[in-house]
C-alpha cells in the first residue's frame, strides 16, 4: 500500500481514482509475454514480467545515428501558445479486502447457441464441462458474486486438443488473453489483480481461435496488492555521489508511491518528441531521456547540449546507453564477442598507456581494450553533465538477458561488463552524478543492490486492443517480490499506463517513459496516435497522479 496507508495500518483502505469522465478517456491495454508458462498468467496475459516484441524498440533507431561528427542544430521551441487543460480531479475508490475463494462450475453457467455440457474428456471437476463455445452464436457466461469492493484473481480451467487463444471479458471489459496449450488436458490460467465491485460481475470467454472446453472458474481475493509498501531507503549505491544527485534520488524516493513522473525518450540530438508532447498536452515531461548510442560510435549528436538546456529549465535528465560495437547494438549484426573481453586483469582502473601495454603484451584481448575505450567515450559525455552539476538517471546495457543484444551473450560476461562500467565510471573517472538504473529482462541477471538505484522494465503492447488493466500492476508486483528495496519504473513503453488504473491498482511507478520515433511521432512530425490516443496523452499529462516538468519545483 502507499506509505501513508502503511503507517496508518487502516483496515478499511482507500485509494484515489480518477473521475468517471476521465476513466472513459483512458483506454486500457495488455502487456504481451514472450515467455512460456505451465498454466499461469496474469490478467494482462503476462507470464512473469517480460514482454513480447520489446526487443526491437530499445535500439530500433541505431540506423538513425547521424553521419556527421559535429553537433546538430536543435529544433526551435514550439512557437504557438501551448494548450491549457484543467487538472483532472481525483476521486476515491474504496477497498474492503476480505477473504474469498469460490469455485463456479462452467456447466452451471448460462449457455447459448451450441454451447452445451459434456463429459467425454477426463479430468474435469463437478458434473462435467462446457463445450462448443467457439461455434457461431454460442456463448458461456458465468455470474460471479462480488461481496466486497477489492481486487480479485480469476482462474479459468480449460482444455483443448490444439493451441487456442481467446479473450477473457468481465462486465464487458477485456481483462486479458486466454492461452490454452492444446495438450488435451485441463489446465489453469490465472488472471490476477482485477478490481471488482458488488454485487456481481459477468464473465465470458470470447474470440476463441479454436475449440475449447471450459471446466470451471475460480474467484479468489488478491491479497498481495494491498501488501505493497513503497518505502525505500533513499540512499544511492555510490558512496561518492554529489549533493545534487543525492538530493534528486531522495526526492524520487520520497514521492515514490504517491505520484508518477512523466518521462519521454528523445531521438538523438533532437527535442522533437517532447515538443510534440507539449504541443498537444500543454506540458513537458518531468524527465527528458536521451540516447548515448551515437557517442559510442564517435558521433557528436549534440544531445548533451539539449540535456543541459532541459536541466537548466527545471527538468530531470536521463540517458540510456545502447552500445554500438562494430556499427550495431545487435548481436547478429555487431559480431562483437563479449566473452573474449572478459579478463582477470583490473582493466577498469588502467590508464590508456597501461591498457595499450597490456594489449601489446597480450595480457588482455582486443575486445577488452575496445570495451574500456567505449566506456571512456561515454565517460567524457557524462563528465560534461557532472561538471555542470547535473545528475543523470543512467541506464546502461538495457534489457539484461535479452540475447538480441551483443552485451547479453551470457550472464557471466554481462555481469563482468556491467561491473566494469560501474567501476570505470565511479572509481577511475570519479563521476559523482550518476543514478544507476538497471533494466530488467531476465531477473536472474540482476547486478546487485550495490550497483543499482532503480529497477526498470520495458513494456510494449502491439495488440491495439482496449484492455481494462493498463496499470501493469502484476508486472510491478513480480518486480517488487525480487527488488522491493528499489524504486520501480517503466523505462520504455508504447502505451501509457492509465492514471485511473495506476491509482486504482496501487501501481504508482516511479516514472514511465514513452519510447522515441514512431512510438511518439507521426509521419508529419506531430504527436502520433497509433498507440496512444490524443485523449490518453492529454489525461496522462493533466491529472494529479502524474508529475510534469512545471510541477517539479513545487
Amino acid at each position: 500500500m502507499r506509505k501513508d496507508s502503511a503507517r496508518a495500518g487502516q483496515n478499511k483502505m482507500r485509494r484515489a481514482g480518477l473521475s468517471a469522465a476521465c476513466v472513459a478517456l483512458c483506454l486500457a491495454c495488455t502487456v504481451l509475454s514472450s515467455c512460456a508458462s505451465s498454466g499461469e498468467t496474469s490478467q494482462t496475459g503476462t507470464v512473469g514480467i517480460y514482454t513480447a516484441e520489446q526487443t526491437s524498440a530499445s535500439a530500433a533507431d541505431e540506423s538513425s545515428v547521424p553521419p556527421q561528427t559535429t553537433a546538430q542544430q536543435t529544433e526551435p521551441a514550439v512557437s504557438a501558445p501551448l494548450p491549457h487543460y484543467s487538472e483532472t480531479d481525483i476521486g476515491e475508490t474504496e477497498y474492503e479486502p476480505q477473504e474469498c475463494s469460490v469455485l463456479y462450475e462452467a456447466e452451471n453457467g448460462t449457455l447459448s447457441g451450441y454451447a452445451a455440457a459434456a463429459s467425454a474428456r477426463s479430468g474435469y471437476s463437478g458434473d462435467g464441462y462446457v463445450s462448443g463455445i467457439s461455434l457461431p452464436d454460442s456463448k458461456l457466461t458465468i455470474e460471479l458474486e462480488i461481496d466486497s469492493p477489492q481486487h480479485y484473481s480469476i482462474t479459468v480451467c480449460a482444455a483443448s486438443d490444439s493451441p487456442v487463444e481467446g479473450v477473457l471479458y468481465v462486465d464487458g471489459l477485456a481483462r486479458g488473453r486466454l492461452y490454452i496449450s492444446g495438450s488435451g488436458e485441463f489446465e489453469a490460467v490465472k488472471y490476477e489483480n482485477i478490481y471488482l465491485k458488488p454485487d456481481s460481475a459477468v464473465l465470458s470467454i470470447e474470440e476463441l481461435t479454436g475449440e475449447c472446453d471450459v471446466d470451471f472458474v475460480l474467484l479468489e481475493n488478491s491479497a498481495e496488492i494491498y501488501e505493497h509498501d513503497y518505502s525505500v531507503m533513499g540512499e544511492l549505491c555510490s558512496e561518492n555521489s554529489s549533493d545534487s544527485a543525492a538530493r534528486l534520488y531522495k526526492y524520487l524516493c520520497e514521492m515514490y508511491g504517491e505520484e508518477t513522473l512523466s518521462g519521454q525518450q528523445c531521438t538523438q540530438g533532437s527535442n522533437a518528441e517532447i515538443e510534440a508532447v507539449a504541443g498537444v498536452t500543454g506540458r513537458y515531461p518531468a524527465i527528458r531521456f536521451g540516447e548515448l548510442m551515437g557517442y559510442s560510435a564517435d558521433v557528436d549528436t549534440g544531445d548533451i547540449e539539449l540535456a543541459m538546456e532541459y536541466a537548466a529549465d527545471g527538468g530531470i535528465v536521463g540517458y540510456v546507453w545502447n552500445w554500438m560495437q562494430n556499427g550495431s547494438c545487435y548481436a547478429d549484426k555487431s559480431g562483437f564477442l563479449l566473452p573474449n573481453a572478459v579478463t582477470d586483469e583490473d582493466v577498469s582502473q588502467m590508464s590508456p598507456d597501461e591498457l595499450s601495454e597490456a594489449l601489446e603484451d597480450e595480457r588482455i584481448s582486443p575486445e577488452a581494450y575496445a570495451v574500456i575505450d567505449g566506456i571512456d567515450k561515454i565517460a567524457a559525455q557524462l563528465k560534461r553533465l557532472a561538471d555542470a552539476d547535473i545528475p543523470v538517471l543512467f541506464r546502461p546495457l538495457p534489457q539484461a538477458g535479452n540475447s538480441d543484444f551483443w552485451w547479453n551473450s551470457n550472464r557471466e560476461s554481462y555481469l563482468w561488463l556491467y561491473e566494469t562500467i560501474y567501476q570505470r565510471l565511479e572509481d577511475y573517472h570519479q563521476l559523482d552524478n550518476l543514478i544507476w538504473v538497471w533494466s530488467a529482462y531476465d531477473t536472474e541477471w540482476y547486478v546487485g543492490d550495490d550497483m543499482c538505484d532503480i529497477v526498470s522494465l520495458d513494456i510494449y503492447d502491439f495488440s491495439h486492443e482496449a484492455w481494462d488493466n493498463q496499470s501493469y500492476i502484476t508486472a510491478m508486483l513480480r518486480l517488487y517480490e525480487l527488488f522491493g528495496s528499489k524504486p520501480l519504473a517503466i523505462s520504455e513503453c508504447n502505451v501509457l499506463p492509465a492514471p485511473a488504473n495506476m491509482v486504482r491498482d496501487n501501481a504508482m511507478w516511479l516514472y514511465t517513459s514513452v519510447w522515441s520515433g514512431e512510438y511518439t511521432l507521426g509521419e508529419t512530425g506531430g504527436l502520433s496516435y497509433d498507440y496512444i490516443s490524443e485523449a490518453e496523452w492529454i489525461v496522462f499529462y493533466n491529472c494529479s497522479a502524474v508529475i510534469a516538468k512545471d510541477e517539479l519545483n513545487q
